[in-house]
Protein backbone atom coordinates (compact mmCIF):
# COMPACT_ATOMS: atom_id res chain seq x y z
CA UNK A 1 0.00 0.00 0.00
CA UNK A 2 1.63 3.24 -0.61
CA UNK A 3 0.01 4.99 1.90
CA UNK A 4 1.72 2.84 4.15
CA UNK A 5 5.28 3.12 2.64
CA UNK A 6 4.79 7.16 2.92
CA UNK A 7 4.26 7.18 6.33
CA UNK A 8 7.21 4.38 7.22
CA UNK A 9 9.41 6.86 5.58
CA UNK A 10 9.31 9.51 8.35
CA UNK A 11 9.60 6.61 11.21
CA UNK A 12 12.77 5.22 12.88
CA UNK A 13 13.01 1.68 14.52
CA UNK A 14 11.67 1.13 18.18
CA UNK A 15 8.05 0.46 20.09
CA UNK A 16 5.82 3.45 21.43
CA UNK A 17 2.84 2.50 23.85
CA UNK A 18 -0.36 3.91 23.48
CA UNK A 19 -3.04 3.38 26.56
CA UNK A 20 -6.71 3.66 26.60
CA UNK A 21 -8.59 4.40 29.66
CA UNK A 22 -11.70 6.26 31.08
CA UNK A 23 -13.18 6.58 34.27
CA UNK A 24 -10.64 3.87 35.67
CA UNK A 25 -7.60 5.70 37.19
CA UNK A 26 -7.05 3.58 39.80
CA UNK A 27 -7.15 0.63 37.46
CA UNK A 28 -4.66 2.65 35.62
CA UNK A 29 -2.32 3.55 38.00
CA UNK A 30 -1.97 -0.40 38.62
CA UNK A 31 -1.08 -1.05 34.85
CA UNK A 32 1.66 1.78 34.81
CA UNK A 33 2.90 0.50 38.25
CA UNK A 34 3.25 -3.09 36.93
CA UNK A 35 4.71 -1.78 33.58
CA UNK A 36 7.28 0.05 35.74
CA UNK A 37 8.18 -2.91 38.20
CA UNK A 38 7.98 -5.87 35.10
CA UNK A 39 8.96 -4.49 31.49
CA UNK A 40 12.83 -4.45 31.56
CA UNK A 41 13.90 -1.74 28.54
CA UNK A 42 10.74 -0.01 28.95
CA UNK A 43 9.12 2.27 25.79
CA UNK A 44 7.62 5.43 26.27
CA UNK A 45 4.04 5.33 26.85
CA UNK A 46 0.96 7.82 25.94
CA UNK A 47 -2.27 7.73 28.04
CA UNK A 48 -5.51 8.81 26.45
CA UNK A 49 -8.11 8.85 28.83
CA UNK A 50 -11.47 10.28 29.75
CA UNK A 51 -13.30 11.36 32.54
CA UNK A 52 -16.95 11.62 32.94
CA UNK A 53 -17.24 14.38 35.87
CA UNK A 54 -14.81 16.07 37.72
CA UNK A 55 -13.80 13.79 40.72
CA UNK A 56 -12.83 11.13 37.44
CA UNK A 57 -10.83 13.95 36.13
CA UNK A 58 -9.17 14.95 39.23
CA UNK A 59 -7.59 11.18 40.17
CA UNK A 60 -6.28 11.34 36.43
CA UNK A 61 -4.42 14.39 37.51
CA UNK A 62 -3.21 12.71 40.10
CA UNK A 63 -2.18 9.55 38.46
CA UNK A 64 0.04 11.86 36.17
CA UNK A 65 1.18 12.72 39.39
CA UNK A 66 2.71 9.91 40.69
CA UNK A 67 4.27 8.92 37.22
CA UNK A 68 5.50 12.46 36.08
CA UNK A 69 9.79 13.10 36.04
CA UNK A 70 10.14 9.62 35.72
CA UNK A 71 12.78 7.99 33.58
CA UNK A 72 10.08 6.37 31.13
CA UNK A 73 8.37 9.10 29.80
CA UNK A 74 4.62 9.19 30.63
CA UNK A 75 2.41 11.46 28.71
CA UNK A 76 -1.24 12.39 29.67
CA UNK A 77 -3.58 13.14 27.04
CA UNK A 78 -7.35 14.37 27.45
CA UNK A 79 -9.69 13.40 24.88
CA UNK A 80 -11.48 16.30 25.25
CA UNK A 81 -11.57 16.71 21.40
CA UNK A 82 -12.90 13.79 21.31
CA UNK A 83 -11.35 9.75 20.92
CA UNK A 84 -10.86 9.80 17.40
CA UNK A 85 -9.38 13.42 16.64
CA UNK A 86 -7.20 12.86 19.82
CA UNK A 87 -5.91 9.63 18.82
CA UNK A 88 -5.34 10.96 15.28
CA UNK A 89 -3.01 13.49 17.24
CA UNK A 90 -1.31 11.37 19.35
CA UNK A 91 -0.48 8.83 16.12
CA UNK A 92 0.93 11.82 14.70
CA UNK A 93 3.61 12.38 17.54
CA UNK A 94 4.64 8.72 17.02
CA UNK A 95 8.14 8.35 15.80
CA UNK A 96 8.79 4.24 16.07
CA UNK A 97 7.75 2.04 13.53
CA UNK A 98 6.21 -0.22 15.71
CA UNK A 99 3.21 0.21 18.25
CA UNK A 100 1.48 -1.51 21.13
CA UNK A 101 -1.75 -0.56 22.37
CA UNK A 102 -3.28 -1.10 25.85
CA UNK A 103 -6.33 -0.97 27.81
CA UNK A 104 -6.58 -0.08 31.49
CA UNK A 105 -7.97 -3.56 32.95
CA UNK A 106 -4.29 -4.86 31.97
CA UNK A 107 -1.77 -5.99 34.35
CA UNK A 108 1.78 -7.18 33.36
CA UNK A 109 2.07 -9.99 35.45
CA UNK A 110 5.39 -11.58 33.98
CA UNK A 111 8.88 -10.12 33.50
CA UNK A 112 9.64 -9.29 29.92
CA UNK A 113 11.95 -7.38 28.20
CA UNK A 114 10.30 -4.73 25.09
CA UNK A 115 13.99 -4.87 23.09
CA UNK A 116 12.48 -7.63 20.95
CA UNK A 117 9.26 -5.76 20.64
CA UNK A 118 10.89 -2.93 20.02
CA UNK A 119 13.21 -5.00 16.80
CA UNK A 120 10.77 -7.26 15.31
CA UNK A 121 8.97 -6.06 12.04
CA UNK A 122 5.32 -5.94 12.91
CA UNK A 123 4.58 -6.28 8.98
CA UNK A 124 5.54 -9.51 9.13
CA UNK A 125 5.46 -10.88 12.68
CA UNK A 126 2.78 -10.24 14.53
CA UNK A 127 3.71 -10.40 18.92
CA UNK A 128 1.27 -10.75 21.09
CA UNK A 129 2.33 -10.03 25.10
CA UNK A 130 -1.20 -11.86 26.23
CA UNK A 131 -0.90 -14.83 24.53
CA UNK A 132 0.61 -18.50 25.50
CA UNK A 133 -0.18 -22.00 24.79
CA UNK A 134 -1.56 -22.01 27.93
CA UNK A 135 -4.61 -20.31 27.24
CA UNK A 136 -7.74 -22.96 26.74
CA UNK A 137 -10.65 -20.63 27.22
CA UNK A 138 -11.77 -17.18 25.69
CA UNK A 139 -13.70 -15.68 28.37
CA UNK A 140 -15.08 -13.08 26.14
CA UNK A 141 -16.96 -15.43 24.41
CA UNK A 142 -17.70 -17.81 27.13
CA UNK A 143 -16.25 -21.06 25.57
CA UNK A 144 -13.43 -23.22 25.70
CA UNK A 145 -10.89 -22.71 23.37
CA UNK A 146 -7.84 -24.55 22.51
CA UNK A 147 -4.37 -22.76 20.90
CA UNK A 148 -3.19 -23.55 17.16
CA UNK A 149 0.03 -25.08 17.21
CA UNK A 150 3.13 -23.84 17.67
CA UNK A 151 6.92 -24.37 16.52
CA UNK A 152 10.16 -22.41 17.57
CA UNK A 153 10.17 -18.79 16.59
CA UNK A 154 14.29 -19.45 15.91
CA UNK A 155 14.91 -15.53 17.19
CA UNK A 156 14.31 -15.95 21.05
CA UNK A 157 14.12 -19.38 22.74
CA UNK A 158 10.94 -17.88 25.20
CA UNK A 159 9.26 -16.68 22.06
CA UNK A 160 6.91 -19.33 19.64
CA UNK A 161 5.53 -18.86 16.18
CA UNK A 162 1.82 -19.72 15.46
CA UNK A 163 -0.63 -19.04 12.92
CA UNK A 164 -3.11 -16.58 13.21
CA UNK A 165 -6.59 -17.25 12.58
CA UNK A 166 -5.92 -21.12 12.58
CA UNK A 167 -7.99 -21.08 16.21
CA UNK A 168 -11.23 -18.65 16.84
CA UNK A 169 -11.72 -15.88 19.06
CA UNK A 170 -8.19 -14.07 20.47
CA UNK A 171 -6.50 -16.62 18.47
CA UNK A 172 -8.05 -14.87 15.32
CA UNK A 173 -7.08 -11.14 16.89
CA UNK A 174 -4.05 -9.95 15.28
CA UNK A 175 -5.14 -6.23 15.71
CA UNK A 176 -6.19 -7.02 19.33
CA UNK A 177 -5.63 -3.71 21.67
CA UNK A 178 -4.42 -5.38 24.15
CA UNK A 179 -1.13 -5.80 23.48
CA UNK A 180 -0.17 -6.62 20.16
CA UNK A 181 2.85 -5.06 18.72
CA UNK A 182 1.39 -3.33 15.26
CA UNK A 183 2.71 -1.31 12.74
CA UNK A 184 2.38 2.33 13.17
CA UNK A 185 2.29 2.77 9.63
CA UNK A 186 -0.42 0.40 9.00
CA UNK A 187 -2.22 1.87 11.92
CA UNK A 188 -1.88 6.08 11.03
CA UNK A 189 -3.30 4.74 7.72
CA UNK A 190 -6.29 2.63 9.18
CA UNK A 191 -7.15 4.96 11.69
CA UNK A 192 -7.55 8.02 9.22
CA UNK A 193 -9.71 6.38 6.66
CA UNK A 194 -11.92 4.46 9.84
CA UNK A 195 -15.05 5.97 11.40
CA UNK A 196 -15.19 5.17 15.13
CA UNK A 197 -16.41 6.93 18.58
CA UNK A 198 -14.08 4.83 21.21
CA UNK A 199 -11.38 1.86 21.81
CA UNK A 200 -14.34 -1.00 21.11
CA UNK A 201 -15.55 0.56 17.43
CA UNK A 202 -11.69 1.35 16.99
CA UNK A 203 -10.66 -2.37 17.28
CA UNK A 204 -13.68 -3.46 15.09
CA UNK A 205 -12.36 -0.35 12.70
CA UNK A 206 -8.94 -2.16 12.77
CA UNK A 207 -10.17 -5.82 12.72
CA UNK A 208 -11.90 -5.38 9.48
CA UNK A 209 -8.39 -5.24 7.47
CA UNK A 210 -7.43 -8.55 8.48
CA UNK A 211 -6.78 -9.64 5.05
CA UNK A 212 -4.11 -7.27 5.62
CA UNK A 213 -1.89 -9.29 8.14
CA UNK A 214 -3.72 -13.05 6.77
CA UNK A 215 0.05 -14.31 5.80
CA UNK A 216 1.59 -12.54 8.77
CA UNK A 217 2.79 -15.14 11.83
CA UNK A 218 2.03 -14.51 15.45
CA UNK A 219 4.44 -14.48 17.97
CA UNK A 220 3.52 -14.69 21.38
CA UNK A 221 5.55 -15.89 24.79
CA UNK A 222 6.00 -19.25 26.92
CA UNK A 223 3.79 -17.19 28.94
CA UNK A 224 1.56 -14.42 29.36
CA UNK A 225 3.37 -11.42 29.82
CA UNK A 226 0.00 -9.30 30.67
CA UNK A 227 -3.66 -10.38 31.95
CA UNK A 228 -6.96 -8.50 31.54
CA UNK A 229 -9.00 -8.18 34.89
CA UNK A 230 -12.86 -7.55 33.15
CA UNK A 231 -13.83 -6.38 36.84
CA UNK A 232 -16.43 -3.58 35.33
CA UNK A 233 -17.30 -2.03 31.60
CA UNK A 234 -17.19 1.69 31.47
CA UNK A 235 -18.68 1.77 27.40
CA UNK A 236 -21.82 1.05 25.87
CA UNK A 237 -20.62 0.24 21.98
CA UNK A 238 -20.29 -3.49 23.25
CA UNK A 239 -22.15 -5.55 25.89
CA UNK A 240 -18.75 -7.49 26.94
CA UNK A 241 -19.01 -10.12 29.52
CA UNK A 242 -17.66 -8.30 32.82
CA UNK A 243 -17.68 -8.03 36.73
CA UNK A 244 -19.85 -5.88 38.40
CA UNK A 245 -16.98 -3.99 40.47
CA UNK A 246 -18.36 -0.09 39.67
CA UNK A 247 -15.88 2.67 38.45
CA UNK A 248 -17.66 4.56 41.53
CA UNK A 249 -16.25 2.15 44.03
CA UNK A 250 -12.86 2.48 42.83
CA UNK A 251 -12.98 5.70 42.49
CA UNK A 252 -13.75 5.68 46.42
CA UNK A 253 -11.15 3.51 47.61
CA UNK A 254 -8.40 5.88 45.40
CA UNK A 255 -9.52 8.75 47.59
CA UNK A 256 -8.79 7.04 50.30
CA UNK A 257 -5.45 6.81 49.13
CA UNK A 258 -5.53 3.27 48.44
CA UNK A 259 -4.52 1.56 45.10
CA UNK A 260 -4.71 -1.84 43.71
CA UNK A 261 -2.70 -4.84 45.91
CA UNK A 262 -1.29 -6.74 42.89
CA UNK A 263 0.77 -9.16 44.91
CA UNK A 264 -1.52 -12.32 44.21
CA UNK A 265 -0.60 -11.88 40.24
CA UNK A 266 3.04 -12.61 41.32
CA UNK A 267 3.34 -16.48 39.22
CA UNK A 268 -0.01 -16.28 37.95
CA UNK A 269 -0.16 -18.53 34.48
CA UNK A 270 -3.31 -16.97 32.87
CA UNK A 271 -5.94 -19.64 31.21
CA UNK A 272 -7.76 -17.19 29.36
CA UNK A 273 -6.78 -13.88 27.87
CA UNK A 274 -9.34 -12.17 30.23
CA UNK A 275 -9.56 -13.72 33.89
CA UNK A 276 -11.79 -12.47 36.68
CA UNK A 277 -10.00 -11.98 39.74
CA UNK A 278 -11.30 -10.72 43.52
CA UNK A 279 -9.00 -7.24 43.63
CA UNK A 280 -7.80 -6.35 47.10
CA UNK A 281 -6.15 -2.77 48.06
CA UNK A 282 -3.36 -1.48 49.47
CA UNK A 283 -2.22 2.27 50.63
CA UNK A 284 -0.70 3.79 48.12
CA UNK A 285 3.34 5.14 49.39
Amino acid sequence: MELVAAEQNDLEAGLTCVIFSKDRALQLHALLESYLAKVQNPVPVFVIYGASDDGHARAYREVETCFSGGTVPVSFVPDGKGFRETLLSVLGGVRTRSIIFLVDDILFISAVDLTLASTIDPQVEVLSLRHSPHLRRSYTANVEQPPPAFQPSGIHPEVLRFNWFEQGNEWSDPWSVDGQVLSTAEVRVITRISQFRAPNSYEIALKTFNDMVKDRSGLCYTESKIINLPINRVQAEVANISGSISPAYLLEQWNKGLMMDTAMFEGHIPTAPHEEHTVGFRRRT
